[in-house]
């Protein structure tokens, strides 16, 4: 659809939040990776309805209603495909361009351009890094960081240098404009002349969690004061951009969101990021020179079930951990509290006690709600009638923003223990701050869709060419495993043509995702799905698709062992429809030479495997 480019999209679901959407109109609860509701759609009292935050879908094991977060926005509430985008953008408060599609492509052509100036920039600032000459005071720096090889390709670091032009030129060489160079960050005018932003700083590379560097991070190399008295900012980073957004963006979640944690540590600064990576525990990210805000927010918990918030804890580290407590629990998310004491940052304790004292300090990471309770404490003299009434009444404040009766519960004890007031009487106190808030849901017309789903993959072909549920399962798994590994969806492109597939939605899923990975793109199954838009029927069967949790010992196997059953089946049609006996003898030697390259496919060692 040409209402919005892609990259506009996916900047409107990431702005938003699947699971915080379906909560206001359903029950929401977190169930393994996934989280499980009862379906919208149909009468049902246990919960089928599954949502992938991750991946931003739904669908209902129940009654088979599919699809993505616009098209949950579309059946929840009645809207087409344009209303249900503008309301999810309205919700971000993120604006769309009241323009033709010429003026949206025009857009999404920048975009682009941006993006490919970015890596090339990127590409340079390293390249100046490991320069013999250029980049030795950087390399100097970083090794004074105690920064590995290892560490240094793994981020991208680089250097900018102490020149005024040496990016611009290489740009404009490049066949780059100058106002387009400026427009993406990388110059900046003075005097009516344009030169480099970054200049004899070491460089921090910013890519998003689709792996393409948005933005630039630049700090100078030791003291940010002039010999002169005169200082300079400290770190310097990207302007926002078309691409490059600081409140919406995360420092290395590209990089920690494949931790295969549940939790993500949340630090301050790049160099603790890359420090607490660099000790191997790579679940580490950090904002952008803010404090932590509602997009990040969503995009930390979409990423982990908890967030372990690693923050200074001076004054002004504690401000902020207690405004990312709230920013995260408001968001439906959990946090704990990780302490450093005895150094300034992980970075330092890090250095000074080692990673097996990190890691220890992330085992005590203390309960959000025992931290908040634990500053409380501090304000107040509870041996004082005064204090311990004052204390009480602010302690019952903050329980009253739990949702959790139990941990609401200990907390009551604990705070009775205490002070001595009683537990009833701390009760009541909760009870007066505590707000209550009813989520409506609203009923749906019950359809079954499992039962018709052979029926309606089969409705455009003849009777002759109809396919069972077996051969309908094969392909569904197969589209499944290629959804889920760019190696398999190579392979895969080289064995089976979209057009053996025995439906048009599976055709299009397998034409979509052989040309993302051919074009070295991500496949974004929430963008594939847009091609369904519209058609109820073809949005369920096709989101189905990327719903398969089955795993398989020998992935490999399994998907030579789906090609041929869908290959098998085709060709057993046709020998069933067949009345010459030429064709039906031609037909059975295919059928022999399918089982021949069957175990030519089994014996071949895949690469990566």
């Amino acid at each position: 659809m040409a209402f919005v480019s892609d990259d506009l999209f996916n900047d409107i679901c990431m702005a938003n939040d699947i699971v915080d959407y379906a909560s206001s109109f359903m029950t929401v609860k977190k169930s393994g990776k996934n989280y499980m509701a009862c379906c919208p759609f149909h009468n049902e009292k246990t919960p089928s309805f599954s949502i992938d935050r991750d991946k931003q879908l739904f669908h209902c094991f129940g009654c088979g209603a599919s699809g993505n977060f616009v098209q949950l926005v579309m059946r929840l509430e009645g809207l087409d495909y344009k209303d249900a985008v503008r309301q999810l953008a309205e919700r971000a408060n993120i604006t769309i361009p009241e323009t033709g599609v010429r003026e949206l492509n025009a857009v999404t052509e920048k975009k682009e351009l941006i993006l490919e100036m970015n890596k090339i920039a990127a590409r340079f600032f390293y390249d100046s890094l490991i320069d013999p000459k250029i980049g030795m005071e950087a390399r100097r720096y970083f090794t004074s960081r105690k920064l590995s090889k290892e560490t240094i390709i793994k981020f991208g670091l680089g250097y900018a240098p102490n020149s005024v032009d040496a990016l611009l030129n290489l740009l404009k060489s490049r066949g780059y404009k100058e106002k387009d160079i400026v427009d993406a960050g990388l110059a900046v005018m003075r005097n009516g002349k344009a030169i480099d932003k970054y200049r004899n700083r070491v460089i921090f590379p910013i890519i998003n969690v689709r792996g393409k560097v948005i933005g630039f991070g630049g700090r100078v190399m030791g003291s940010n004061e002039l010999a002169d008295g005169t200082k300079i900012a400290k770190y310097l980073n990207s302007p926002q951009t078309l691409v490059y957004d600081k409140s919406s963006n995360v420092f290395a979640l590209n990089i920690a969101k494949n931790s295969n944690e549940k939790s993500l540590i949340l630090c301050e600064g790049y160099m603790d990021v890359i420090s607490v990576h660099q000790a191997g525990i790579t679940n580490c990210v950090a904002t952008l020179g803010t404090a932590l805000t509602e997009q990040q927010t969503k995009l930390l918990n979409r990423y982990c079930n908890e967030v372990l918030i690693c923050y200074d804890m001076d004054e002004a580290g504690t401000k902020a951990a207690l405004r990312a407590i709230d920013m995260i629990s408001s968001a439906g998310g959990k946090s704990r509290v990780i302490r450093i004491t005895g150094a300034k940052d992980p970075d330092e304790y890090i250095s000074k006690y080692g990673v097996s004292g990190f890691r220890t300090a992330i085992e005590k990471a203390m309960p959000s709600t025992a931290f908040k309770l634990s500053l409380i404490r501090q304000k107040y003299d509870i041996a004082d009638t005064d204090g311990k009434i004052q204390f009480v009444d602010e302690a019952a404040m903050c329980l009253a923003t739990l949702n959790n009766p139990v941990e609401v519960e200990a907390y009551i004890k604990k705070t009775a223990s205490e002070t001595g007031i009683s537990e009833r009487a701390i009760s009541a106190k909760y009870i007066e701050h505590k707000s209550k808030v009813k989520k409506p849901r609203p009923d749906r017309t019950k359809e079954e869709y499992k039962r018709r789903e052979v029926n309606r993959l089969n409705s455009e072909k003849p009777k002759s060419e109809r396919v069972g549920a077996t051969v309908i399962d094969a392909e569904r798994k197969l589209l499944s495993i290629i959804s889920k590994s760019r190696r398999l969806c190579i392979r895969a492109s080289e064995l089976i043509e979209p057009e053996e597939f025995s439906n048009s939605i599976y055709t299009t899923l397998a034409t979509r995702m052989y040309d993302c990975v051919k074009n070295g793109d991500t496949i974004d199954e929430a963008i594939i799905l847009n091609e369904f838009s519209g058609n109820t029927d073809a949005e369920n069967t096709a989101a189905a698709v990327f719903f398969n949790n089955e795993e398989y010992s020998d992935s490999d196997k399994t998907l030579y062992d789906l090609i041929y059953t869908i290959k098998l089946n085709k060709i057993e049609i046709k020998i069933n429809s067949a009345t010459d006996a030429g064709e039906i003898f031609d037909l059975i030697k295919q059928k022999n030479t399918l089982a021949d390259e069957r175990k030519k496919w089994q014996n071949i060692k895949s690469e990566g495997k």
